[in-house]
């Protein structure tokens, strides 16, 4: 059976060079990071436009998807939906939940790391010249330091692993899955806790973990565990 990279078929098993990406897919990752790298030059403009037009109903809502989208909160509701699933013997729902999980573990993981190591600056970091400082700044160490741990969006990245699945599982309605992932990061920027660069480029990370999960990951477990 052909593979359709976007359905979440499972891939042939005896390819050689592993699922390829579609050329669609291609198109898409290629334009994010496009978006992603001409969005550097708009964050102060963003953040400006945004601070100056903040509104406290938003605010209350921005601080509702901040607060239950982060990995925890998704990690919760997917482990609660892998025991519901597998309750109810939906076996190819428990294989979806599982990557969900996964997923938004290893893309939450990797772009934590260096989201410590960047050292950069909140926009709501008022007090706090804004840069890129690394692991150093005048002699002191960063590294637990939150107003310098900007970039990547850790809240961006682990939201569009976890809701990403659903999109390359379901190719006719799974992208509607991304909405809440894109109101997570969306909260990150007007809460000032990211700039608009950090989510896009935590987004991006997201997708690539997503996707790689799904293909590789995915007829792993559906074989193996299920």
């Amino acid at each position: 059976m052909e593979i359709d990279q976007l359905s979440g078929s499972r891939p042939k098993e005896n390819s050689d060079s592993g699922p390829r990406v579609s050329p669609l897919l291609s198109g898409l990752l290629l334009l994010g990071v496009a978006l992603a790298i001409v969005s550097f030059f708009f964050d102060d403009a963003c953040w400006a436009w945004i601070r100056d037009r903040h509104q406290k109903g938003l605010l209350v809502l921005a601080g509702i998807f901040s607060r239950y989208g982060d990995w925890p909160e998704l990690a919760l509701a997917g482990v609660f939906g892998v025991a519901l699933a597998w309750w109810a013997k939906r076996r190819d729902l428990v294989k979806v939940l599982l990557c969900m999980l996964l997923a938004s573990t290893i893309a939450g993981g990797v772009v934590n790391t260096v989201r410590l190591t960047t050292g950069r600056t909140r926009p709501n970091a008022v007090r706090t010249p804004q840069g890129w400082f690394g692991l150093r700044r005048d002699g002191e160490w960063l590294l637990f330091k939150n107003n310098y741990h900007a970039f990547p969006s850790g809240h961006a990245a682990s939201a569009f692993a976890f809701f990403g699945v659903l999109a390359f599982a379901y190719r006719r309605f799974g992208w509607c899955f991304l909405v809440p992932a894109a109101a997570i990061g969306w909260s990150r920027i007007y809460l000032g806790a990211h700039h608009l660069s950090d989510v896009l480029v935590g987004m991006i990370a997201g997708l690539v973990f997503a996707y790689y999960v799904w293909i590789r990951a995915g007829p792993w477990i559906e074989q193996r565990l299920l």
